[in-house]
Order: structure tokens, then sequence, then C-alpha cells
């Protein structure tokens, strides 16, 4: 009988033990990592030159965001440029187009979205569009109005305008919500669980010149967080140039950031995966894409996209994305 015991207790512990090393291994078992990859070639979304005969020159696009509105159509909104115009002087409007799908074949051109207006803005730069309640809101980068302020790691502003219908624009009086040294700029913001995660452009200081990925958090749009730095690159300039155009997805219970090095290489964006959205090490990279500026967009018909645009191009395109 008390052998009988004994080994009942001996097979229980055996189990127990077993079950806890599993436990423990499920623990520290690395997530499946899932890579983003462009197929098929890209679609043309805008091109400047064609949609305006009184436009001459060269005209480009660049950051941009895309948004569905309620009635199905989707919009975007970006940089328009004239070359050989500085960017630091020369963009400052953003176009606005639209159409039926993401996959259309034609997109409908608009009136400028926003105009530079100098009481608020030198320029205007990647906006990103997000909708709360009923209203929409843009934020968007208003560069900084010192004429040298390329050359150094000058103050930026991120600046915040709302809408009702996606084509009337209305500036808030708050201007500029974000005003921080290192060139704050190119804001993406999204929300997961209650809270909105705004992600944007800087150095990591005036002083250090790393180029970095900062956050900030916000429970209404209305009110936000210091900033934490979530990822950092070792590439030193005067605007961030290797920390550029961030987005965020998460995508099967992890997070993905996609950061455009622009600094390094124009067209070269770094996709990282993070299971805390505040956090992206350079050594979980999980891919290399050849985009710039990428914004990354599902809809429930058509499936996940990406986007490319920039100055060494004549405007804006758009290609189907998986996920492997």
């Amino acid at each position: 009988m008390h052998y009988r015991i004994l080994s009942l207790l001996l097979s229980f512990i055996f189990i127990a033990g077993c079950s806890q090393i599993s436990q423990n291994n499920n623990k520290t078992a690395k997530p499946r990592i899932f890579v983003p990859k462009v197929v098929g070639e890209y679609k043309t979304v805008f091109k400047p030159n064609l949609t305006k005969p009184d436009r001459e020159g060269k005209w480009y696009t660049n950051d941009h965001c895309f948004i569905k509105s309620d009635n199905g159509k989707w919009h975007a909104y970006g940089i328009i440029g004239k070359k050989p115009a500085s960017p630091w002087t020369g963009e400052k409007n953003l176009f606005h187009v639209s159409g039926d799908s993401l996959l259309s074949d034609n997109w409908l051109e608009h009136d400028y979205a926003l105009t530079v207006d100098p009481e608020y803005d030198r320029v205007l730069w990647a906006p990103h569009a997000i909708k709360k309640d009923d209203t929409y809101y843009m934020y968007y980068a208003g560069g900084n109005r010192q004429e040298n302020a390329n050359t150094y790691c000058s103050w930026g502003t991120i600046q915040i305008s709302t809408s009702k219908d996606l084509h009337k624009w209305k500036r808030s009086k708050s201007n500029p919500i974000i005003s921080e040294p290192g060139h704050a700029r190119d804001p993406y913001l999204v929300k997961f669980d209650d809270k909105y995660y705004m992600y944007y452009t800087r150095t990591y200081d005036e002083i250090d010149r790393r180029s970095t990925v900062a956050c900030r958090i916000s429970p209404d749009l209305e009110y936000w967080s210091s900033f934490k730095r979530v990822n950092i690159q070792p590439l030193e300039n005067d605007w961030g140039g290797d920390a550029e155009s961030p987005y965020v997805v998460k995508y099967k219970g992890l997070y993905y950031l996609f950061v455009c090095l622009a600094g390094s290489s124009y067209d070269l964006t770094h996709v990282y995966w993070s299971d805390n959205p505040l956090n992206f090490p350079n050594e979980n990279l999980v891919c290399k894409i050849n985009s710039h500026a990428p914004e990354v967009l599902y809809d429930k018909k058509d499936g996940w996209f990406i986007s490319t645009t920039g100055w060494n191009k004549d405007g804006l395109y758009i290609a189907k994305l998986i996920w492997e």
C-alpha cells in the first residue's frame, strides 16, 4: 500500500514538473514573426504633372496618408512640391485626391487640403488623418520658421486641423500641439486598445544627432504624454533622416514598425517587430523594403497594401502587400 501511494505521489510530481517546464518554455519561446512582402507592380494613385494643365516643370509628391470615409471612398493627402525648389521653402500645400477604392483607376484631384499660413507654419509636411467620433483629425508638420533651420537640430512643430467631411479643414487655435528640438516631424497616429499613439521623427536631442522614432500617448487626442524614444538609429544628422515616416501596424498579436532610412538610402525602409508598441530594438529587424515614406493599409475587401513616393519619383504609387 505504501509503495502504491509513493508511486502515485512520484507520478504527480513528475507530471507537475513537466507542466511547469512546458509553461516556462512557452514564456521564453520566440513568437512567430511575419514578414511583410510587396507583391506585383506598383499602381499609380496620383501623378501631379498630369492632372492640371497649368502645372509646369517637375512636380512631385512625398510623405502622405490615406483614410477611408464613411461613404466608402478612400482619400489621400500629402506633400506636393516642384523641383528644383528647396523642400524647406517650396512645400507649402497638401494635395488631396480621392478614389472609390485603393485599386481605383480614377483618383480625382481636389483643391489643396491646406496651404501655408505664415502665422502658423513655414511648410506643410507629412500629414496623417484619423477619425474620432464624428470628426476627422489631421496631424502634420509645420517646420520651423528660422531661415537656417535645416543646418542644425532645430525645433520642429506638429500641428492639427479638423474636418467633418474630409474636404474643408480648420486649424486648431492651440497649434502647435507639439514643439520640440530635433526637427520633430512626420506624425503617424494609431489607436491600440483605448489609447492613441503618436509616432514621429526627431533627433535624439539638440546635441546628440542620432535619428530616432519617438512616441507620445493620449487618451483623447487632446492631452499627450511626454515622449519616449522607441527606436534609435546610429546615423547622425540634423534632421533625423534615418527615422523618417514611422508607421506601426499590429498584426497577429505583434507590432511592426516601418521606418524609412532615407538618410542612408532614400528608398530604404526597415521593418522591426516587437511585443511592446513602445520598444522596437534594432536587433528585431524583420526585413528591408524598397520604398520611400510608405503607408501600410488594410481594406476589408481588397486586403493589404503599401505605398511609395518621393522626390525621385513623379507621383504616388500603391502595391499589394502580403504577410508570410
